[in-house]
């Protein structure tokens, strides 16, 4: 960030924002809900939204989205609801964030900007870290010192499992005291509906997918040297190699995910960005694809087959971030690194290998009650 940017960002957290706190009281009953700066509506944020809204039906939601279409939508979804739109940015932002006493978020959030006093902010983060986190990061990558002091801010984290603790307490400077280890509540809808043939047929049929065909689910990470996505898949091969067998789903990571190449000529291969939940798309997929994405530790929960296509496994592992663990003996699944092993070993059919041990330490507690119990924590209800 250059000298010019930082002055900005201090007069627009500190002195802009603390200005509008001092003319704006605090509301015991409105939450901000933040899930990637309004790119979706979606994740760990909205499955507390709707855990919350049973509990606070009366309760005023401000809930960050741009998209006027997906607003439409959302709104569309819960009517009785007293739900207000923000984008960021927005003169209405800052006066929301300093109304709202509960901010509810899943991504990094500017150190400056600061509830009331008495306010209370729930850090639910977008995903189990393989890769380096918060103060983990390479030394030269600027995002470490940009969010370095953030989690001081932070009043409850939620985590995944018990036994990956120590991860956040690494990553963030995180006491114990602040971890809520009910598993992430996003996957409570994974844990009740894994086994519902019923849903996953709808599920299909509302993606209009062939039944009698088998859907992949390529979601990768995005990588911090590309300022621009680089899909690394050969679309063509994969039409002419698998395209009688499979349909391929591409959901990029919501920080790249408006970087997706154009497809059209590809008939099997489907742009699933827009889609809100991936937890649907989880359900649909009869197999994952992903690379050092945390989507495989939710998608585990399913007990389907996982592959890891991790093509530049070296530069990402040894450069870019790094891992929390051995890459190799710890995923859940065969490692292939270019197209066409990958396109071998998907043609040849899978079979997916036994996740339960995974689970039993990654997905602890994850029994389709982890909103519930977070809501128990922090609202006493």
């Amino acid at each position: 960030m250059t000298a010019i940017a930082t002055v900005k960002a201090v007069l627009y957290h500190r002195v802009w924002f603390g200005l509008i706190k001092l003319v704006t009281p605090m509301s015991d009953e409105t939450f901000f809900i933040n899930s990637f700066f309004g790119k979706s509506f979606s994740g760990n944020p909205r499955a507390l939204f709707e855990g919350l809204i049973e509990k606070f039906p009366n309760s005023d939601y401000i809930i960050v989205l741009n998209d006027e279409q997906a607003r439409q939508t959302v709104k569309a979804q819960y009517p009785d609801i007293n739900i207000q739109f923000v984008a960021r940015h927005e003169k209405a932002y800052l006066k929301a964030l300093a109304r709202a006493k509960y901010w509810i978020m899943d991504i990094n959030f500017p150190f400056r900007l600061k509830p009331h006093k008495n306010g209370v902010f729930v850090q639910t983060w977008h995903g189990t870290p393989l890769k380096h986190i918060g103060n983990d990061l390479p030394d030269d990558n600027d995002f470490k010192r940009l969010t370095a002091r953030e989690p001081l801010n932070w009043d409850y984290f939620v985590s995944n499992a018990p036994e990956d603790n120590w991860l956040y307490e690494r990553a963030f400077n995180l006491k114990q005291t602040k971890i809520m280890s009910y598993g992430l509540p996003r996957n409570d809808y994974l844990a009740k509906h894994k086994d519902d043939r019923e849903l996953v047929a709808s599920l299909k049929a509302k993606l209009q997918l062939d039944a009698t065909r088998k859907t992949i689910l390529y979601a990768p990470t995005f990588r911090d040297d590309e300022p621009t996505f680089k899909l690394a898949l050969d679309l063509e091969q994969f039409e002419a190699q698998l395209g009688d067998q499979y349909d391929l789903l591409i959901r990029l990571h919501p920080n790249v995910a408006d970087q997706m190449p154009d497809i059209a000529a590809y008939p099997h291969v489907h742009n699933v960005n827009r889609y809100a939940s991936i937890e649907e798309l989880y359900l649909a997929a009869d197999v994952l694809m992903t690379d050092y994405s945390s989507v495989f530790f939710d998608y585990a929960l399913l007990e389907k087959p996982i592959v890891f296509y991790a093509y530049d496994l070296d530069k990402y592992q040894d450069i870019l971030r790094g891992f929390y663990f051995d890459y190799q003996a710890f995923i859940p699944g065969p490692l292939v690194t270019d197209n066409q092993a990958l396109y071998t070993l998907l043609s040849q059919g899978l079979t997916a290998q036994t996740t339960k041990a995974f689970n039993q330490l990654h997905n602890a507690n994850t029994d389709g009650s982890a909103t519930q119990k977070i809501i128990q924590e922090v609202w006493k209800v």
